[in-house]
């Protein structure tokens, strides 16, 4: 979040569209070319991935590249209590293989810029 000071050395943080409404034009204009740059550089990296478990259609875990075994030991321990209940519901009522799957943990992937993953996914703990 974007952080003004006063005169007399005040700091505050403000928002995004807060902050936008305080500048010039060519400030503006200024800072719409350098954020082009930067999103440009930023989408020019190697995308990093992310492996993330999930339940259904809520994520419970999100494990950095290189903790694929940390996700999977993960999906182990989440995953027998609901295959059981969802196998034997299938077998008493078969219905779509789909429909089942979806019901079960998973580890899915997503694949992010390393800017994504360094400020969002992951950012550095401050403390």
């Amino acid at each position: 979040m974007p952080e003004i000071t006063c005169e007399h050395g005040h700091k505050q943080s403000i928002g995004t569209d807060a902050w936008v409404a305080t500048l010039t034009l060519d400030q503006m204009r200024y800072a719409r070319d350098q954020m082009a740059e930067k999103i440009k550089a930023a989408e020019a990296l190697p995308r990093r991935t992310i492996w993330r478990v999930c339940n259904g259609s809520i994520c419970v875990g999100n494990y950095r590249e290189e903790d694929f075994e940390k996700a999977a030991n993960h999906l182990l321990r989440i995953f027998k209590e609901p295959f059981m209940a969802e196998a034997a519901e299938y077998v008493a009522k078969p219905y779509g293989t789909e429909v089942f799957r979806r019901q079960l943990p998973s580890i899915e992937i997503e694949r992010v810029t390393q800017h994504e993953y360094d400020t969002e996914w992951f950012p550095a703990k401050t403390v």
